[in-house]
C-alpha cells in the first residue's frame, strides 16, 4: 500500500513540476505573443523560401528545355535530310534520263542555320 502511495505521490509531483516548467517557460519567453510572433516570422520565411525555390526551378528548367528543343530540331533536320536523299535516289531510279543531283548536306545545313538566324531577328 505504501508503494502505491509513493507512486501516486511521484506522479502528482511530476505533473506539478511539468506544469510549473511550462508556466515558467511561457512567462520567461514572453507568453503567447512571443510564440505568435515566431509563428508569423516562420510563415513569412517559409513563403519567401518557396517563392525563391519556384524561381530557381523555373530558371533551371529554361536552359534544359532549350537544349532539348534544339536537340529535337537537329534530329528532325537530320532525318529530313536523310529522307530527302532517299527521295532523290528514288526519283533518279524512276527517271534515269532526268537525273537530279542533290545538294551537299553542308550547304543545306548552312542555308538552314542562316535562315533560322534571320527568322530570330
Amino acid at each position: 500500500m505504501a508503494s502505491i502511495a509513493i507512486m501516486v505521490g511521484g506522479a502528482v509531483l511530476n505533473a506539478a513540476a511539468f506544469i510549473g516548467v511550462n508556466y515558467l517557460a511561457r512567462a520567461l519567453g514572453g507568453g503567447d505573443k512571443a510564440s505568435l510572433d515566431e509563428k508569423v516570422r516562420h510563415d513569412k520565411a517559409l513563403e519567401a523560401y518557396q517563392a525563391a525555390y519556384a524561381k530557381y526551378t523555373r530558371d533551371r528548367t529554361k536552359p534544359l528545355d532549350w537544349i532539348a528543343t534544339n536537340s529535337k530540331i537537329k534530329e528532325e533536320a537530320n532525318q529530313n535530310s536523310t529522307n530527302t536523299d532517299y527521295a532523290f535516289k528514288l526519283y533518279n531510279q524512276a527517271h534515269p534520263d532526268e537525273r537530279v543531283i542533290p545538294p551537299q548536306r553542308a550547304q543545306v545545313l548552312r542555308f538552314l542555320s542562316t535562315k533560322r538566324a534571320a527568322e530570330k531577328w
